[in-house]
């Protein structure tokens, strides 16, 4: 029986990240908007670098 190696999550969405850093969907997506805070945009999906949180 083959192993499934489930890969390692590298971005967490907007809802994720707020749960995250424990404020709301609305203070996340504001904070998002703030030059130097660290997004990726696909098309139009916000995504935050997990390892931006563990600095």
């Amino acid at each position: 029986m083959e192993k499934i190696i489930k890969p390692e999550k590298l971005t967490y969405t907007v809802v994720e990240a707020a749960a995250a850093l424990g404020v709301s969907k609305t203070v996340m997506y504001q904070l998002i908007r703030t030059d130097g805070f660290p997004v990726i945009s696909v098309g139009n999906k916000r995504l935050i670098p997990i390892e931006s949180f563990k600095r």
